[in-house]
């Protein structure tokens, strides 16, 4: 998360020192899943925010991008408490091997390696076509994954939250 701030701001001085027509945004998606209390397990309560910070040509071309994630859970007793929320949540780029997504993906791949492959395949491009790219189903849980040629064999995550962020972060350019 800090990442993301520096890099916004390092943007958004560079966009002001004189890089004509460059603009710079910051896009966020929220959503939230909770879990029904089971025999053994409490009830959860997970947030997800999936940030773009992204500079832009006038054109709408994709000079810089850069996307991260946190995912805070707390866990909801049989007597309806939750644990007081304190502390750092560490985004998915700062956990890196550590959010474990390598052992799950098709590709073998930790998130934050799959995120750097989707940033670069987007560096250089409209974001109109960014926004319109191929997308598939692979299951229930991951109804948006990538299906462009030169992109599938790099990432197979949902980038719906992905290409929301992109578009909120250009739509907020300045």
């Amino acid at each position: 998360m800090k990442k993301i701030i520096a890099l916004t701001l390092v943007l958004l001085v560079l966009a002001g020192c004189g890089a004509s027509g460059v603009k710079t945004g910051l896009g966020s998606v929220s959503t939230a899943k909770a879990t029904e209390a089971v025999e053994d397990k409490n009830a959860s309560v997970q947030a997800n925010v999936t940030m773009c910070a992204a500079s832009f040509d006038a054109n709408g071309k994709i000079l810089s991008i850069t996307f991260d994630a946190v995912q805070p859970k707390l866990e909801i007793t049989a007597e309806g408490k939750a644990p007081e929320a304190t502390g750092e949540f560490k985004s998915k780029k700062e956990k890196k091997e550590e959010y474990g997504m390598k052992g799950a993906s098709p590709i073998g791949k930790e998130w934050y390696e799959q995120a750097g492959a989707l940033e670069d395949w987007m560096t250089g491009k409209n974001v109109s076509d960014v926004l319109n790219m191929k997308t598939k189903a692979a299951n229930e849980d991951h109804p948006c994954v990538p299906d462009e040629a030169d992109l599938a064999s790099t990432c197979t995550m949902d980038v719906e939250d992905f290409l929301a962020a992109l578009q909120e972060a250009y739509d907020l350019a300045k």
